[in-house]
């Protein structure tokens, strides 16, 4: 069965004058204030394409993660992913720089690696993004006592 979650953007005025938003509308988290994916990055009250790639990203890893982890039978105590999307006006999307750190539970290190990488692979918005390059880097730590 497909899956189907809606957002929308609007933007008012001129690019260099206006101002836009973006709404989640499935969640119903409401609207947010946008900047334009090649307008000022330093516009910190507002999110961007480019957050909100990442932010997608970082959470369809981390979930991937988590469920094969799981369904392995080691889930671990703490996931924490981050993405980094680079743009260059004129090349688009340079990149996506992906830190997945999990912590605690049963999964070797090398368990832990692997269902990173195969999350990185597999996950809906890797696919999606199947011809940007992905950086991954992967951190394992310590359970704390």
């Amino acid at each position: 069965m497909t899956t189907t979650r809606r957002a929308s953007a609007s933007w008012k005025g001129s690019f260099s004058k206006g101002s836009g938003e973006v709404s989640f509308d499935s969640s119903k988290l409401g609207a947010f204030p946008v900047a334009p994916a090649l307008g000022d990055e330093g516009a910190f009250a507002h999110t961007s394409p480019m957050e909100l790639l990442a932010a997608a990203h970082a959470a369809c890893v981390c979930g991937m993660v988590a469920y094969l982890l799981d369904k392995s039978g080691h889930p671990c105590d703490l996931l924490e992913t981050s993405a980094e999307v680079g743009l260059d006006p004129r090349e688009g999307i340079t990149g996506i720089h992906i830190v997945v750190r999990g912590s605690g539970g049963p999964a070797s290190d090398g368990e832990f690696a692997a269902a990173v990488e195969h999350a990185k692979r597999t996950c809906p918005v890797s696919k999606a993004l199947a011809g940007t390059k992905l950086f991954l880097e992967i951190e394992r730590v310590a359970q704390q006592p």
